[in-house]
């Protein structure tokens, strides 16, 4: 499936289709010119003949209107991926086979989804179901399937099969959902990825055995704690040919919606399929409100975090508005002018950002509002926090940077973040320390190395490497407390880690905890910052929630200690002049040609935003770059460069909201750093 390897630019109008179906107004050659003109060459679609806001499970499709779909969406040089909801289904549908679906710790059937359905369970009879709509969606030639689903829901399952099977494979009764604390927690994690990849194989084959040239794909997890639906990418890219998550679905109040979330959930895909195509599900709206669709700037800043971090974007379009159909129109056209510098691209960073899975699932972290979830997640020990706080400061920095997921998997990264990695098992241990004396550089905060799957340590697994001794842990809250590095004070962690130094050297101090504000400040005897080498390399100890506290409270003293510690480490290899922190810097490799792309945040202190701050005459400058030709793929103004001596300077003469800057070389591309 060669096409699959060329940029995806993929509509959903579910939505859309819908009204146009209900009202009588839907024409197929009129639905087809309108996407085609606005630059998609790849559709999902559902053929109804009636429905609810999006087509649920229990819904006939309309097999006449599909065949005359397919062949003009054909015609129009659009591909077609049949929508297949798998996890949402009429009440009705629960009535005739109430043993197909999924039921919470108490027994009681889950009825509430999206207010009103249930949710399938991928351990019943149902599957044979799903596999023979498959294998008719297979047969009847369609370019692609996309399951919407299956997942488990946040409180499920606890039907008869689940615990039937649970019981069978670990001689036990399933624990409640949620309980992080109970050890057998991880035992129903593991089950229901299982469960989930086991489905998603029978899938797979159903889909196959009928049809080989017929891609199929579901909707996966983002980068949260996947406990709560029981989707692993890891496990389930092995029976896809494309995977993707809702990267791109924003929720509620966008102000406390990390602004990076579709660049984050691209990195993370990237980690875990690295060699299948990647789609980021954006949804053209404010969530859950179909009706009120985004600006045309938050969707085009979607789109290029997407873009920029090598994956297609999927846009959900759900309800007319002509404005936002002109910014379509323009992200399509990014794309559709420069397709080879869109496909087969790979991150070039050496910067890397550890997510530990273990944590997330064990330790704990909050679970964003999805579809699917519902709501927000909260728990008390939260490492989502951590994690997104060291994206953003890494972000803020102009440093390119890559997730990684499997420690073994980081190849020739020089520095490597552990924003709280609390639980880490033997392996990880003995790879990181072998990855220090071979020189690797580590930046570690908080309890990372404190806890396995079992519970917590008595010291840090970590403890030679950070060259300290645990002795507790103290929550200092937002009260008036510091740490100090020579004359400099910077505002306390809000949890300090209290650690007596072994072999590390302690650079920074914390102060007591005054509990007030206008209080005596008593420095402590504890270190906020440690420094520890080993053989060749070298590991940063922050003391405490460094990168958490960072993004509760944004602390300007926090992110320019952590530039001085990253370049005292790591050297530089590109310079922004002129360049505020909201530009994001993203660099990616394709043969001789270094791409970098510049995202441009700057906006008014609103989300979602209505416009976006031009920045004018950005300079980068790069040295030991021999370029034989520097140009600008979406700019209407090409940049000016030229060599001074041994260094490329690039002035780019405006960035409105993306660019992508294209650096043809003589010889291998450099390694890349931005400041």
């Amino acid at each position: 499936m060669e096409w699959l390897k060329r940029p995806l630019r993929i509509a959903d109008f579910s939505l859309v289709n819908l009204q146009e179906v209900e009202g009588g107004e839907f024409q197929i050659q009129r639905s087809l010119d309108k996407k085609a003109g606005m630059g998609f060459n790849v559709e999902h679609f559902f053929p109804h003949k009636r429905g609810v806001a999006v087509a649920h499970g229990a819904i006939e499709p309309d097999w006449e209107i599909l065949s005359q779909y397919l062949e003009a969406a054909h015609r129009r040089g659009i591909r077609l991926f049949l929508y297949y909801n798998v996890h949402w289904y009429s009440l009705e549908m629960a009535e005739k086979h109430p043993d197909w679906f999924q039921y919470d710790f108490q027994g009681k059937l889950i009825d509430n989804v999206y207010g009103k359905g249930v949710m399938s369970c991928v351990n019943t009879g149902w599957r044979g179901y799903t596999y023979e709509y498959i294998r008719r969606f297979a047969r009847f030639g369609v370019d692609g399937i996309f399951l919407d689903g299956p997942c488990f829901h946040p409180e499920g399952c606890y039907c008869k099969s689940c615990r039937e099977r649970f019981r069978r494979r670990y001689g036990k009764e399933l624990p409640r959902k949620g309980d992080l604390a109970n050890p057998d927690h991880r035992l129903l994690v593991e089950f229901q990825e299982d469960s989930m990849a086991e489905y998603m194989k029978e899938a797979y084959r159903a889909c196959k055995e009928e049809n080989p040239d017929v891609a199929i794909y579901l909707n996966g997890e983002p980068l949260r704690p996947s406990w709560v639906s029981g989707r692993n990418n890891r496990k389930l890219e092995l029976y896809q040919d494309l995977v993707g998550a809702e990267g791109g679905f924003i929720y509620g109040k966008l102000i406390e919606t990390p602004i990076f979330k579709p660049g984050m959930t691209a990195k993370g895909l990237e980690a875990q399929a690295p060699e299948k195509p990647r789609v980021i599900f954006v949804a053209a709206k404010h969530c859950p409100w179909n009706k009120n669709p985004l600006t045309g700037p938050e969707l085009k800043l979607l789109c290029a975090q997407t873009l920029a971090n090598g994956a297609n974007y999927w846009i959900g379009y759900t309800f007319p508005d002509p404005g936002l159909e002109e910014s379509i129109k323009e992200i399509n056209g990014w794309v559709a002018g420069n397709e080879e510098y869109f496909c087969g691209t790979k991150n070039a960073a050496e910067v890397g950002l550890f997510w530990s899975y273990e944590t997330a699932n064990t330790y704990g972290g909050e679970v964003p509002q999805s579809d699917f979830t519902g709501k927000t997640i909260r728990v008390k020990r939260d490492y989502m926090k951590s994690f997104q706080g060291a994206y953003e400061i890494l972000q803020r920095s102009h440093i390119p940077f890559k997730v990684v997921d499997k420690l073994k998997s980081i190849g020739n990264l020089k520095l490597l973040l552990l924003p709280n990695c609390a639980c880490l098992g033997p392996d990880e241990v003995d790879f990181l320390e072998d990855y220090v004396r071979e020189g690797g550089k580590l930046m570690v905060s908080f309890e990372t190395s404190l806890y396995f799957e079992g519970g917590r340590r008595e010291d840090f697994a970590l403890g030679d490497l950070l060259g300290v001794h645990f002795c507790g842990i103290e929550e200092y809250g937002a009260f008036e407390n510091y740490f100090q590095m020579g004359e400099e004070f910077f505002p306390a962690y809000t949890y300090v880690m209290k650690v007596e130094p072994k072999s590390a050297e302690v650079l920074g101090y914390v102060s007591e905890n005054s509990r007030g504000c206008y209080q005596p400040i008593i420095m402590s005897k504890f270190p906020a910052l440690c420094r520890n080498a080993l053989g060749k390399g070298k590991v940063y100890y922050f003391c405490g929630n460094f990168f958490q506290t960072y993004l509760d409270y944004k602390f300007t003293k926090y992110l320019s200690l952590f530039q001085r510690i990253l370049d005292s480490e790591v050297e530089r290899k590109i310079i922004l002049e002129n360049a505020p922190e909201s530009i994001e810097v993203t660099l990616r490799r394709k043969e001789d040609a270094l791409l970098i792309h510049l995202i441009n945040f700057s906006s008014g202190l609103k989300r979602p935003m209505e416009d976006v701050i031009p920045v004018g005459s950005i300079v980068l400058k790069l040295p030991g770059i021999r370029p034989t030709s520097v140009t600008c793929l979406l700019g209407e103004v090409p940049p000016r460069w030229e060599m001074r001596g041994e260094l490329l300077e690039i002035t780019l003469p405006r960035l409105h909201e993306y660019e992508v800057i294209v650096v043809k070389e003589v010889g291998p591309c450099p390694k890349i750093y931005a400041q």
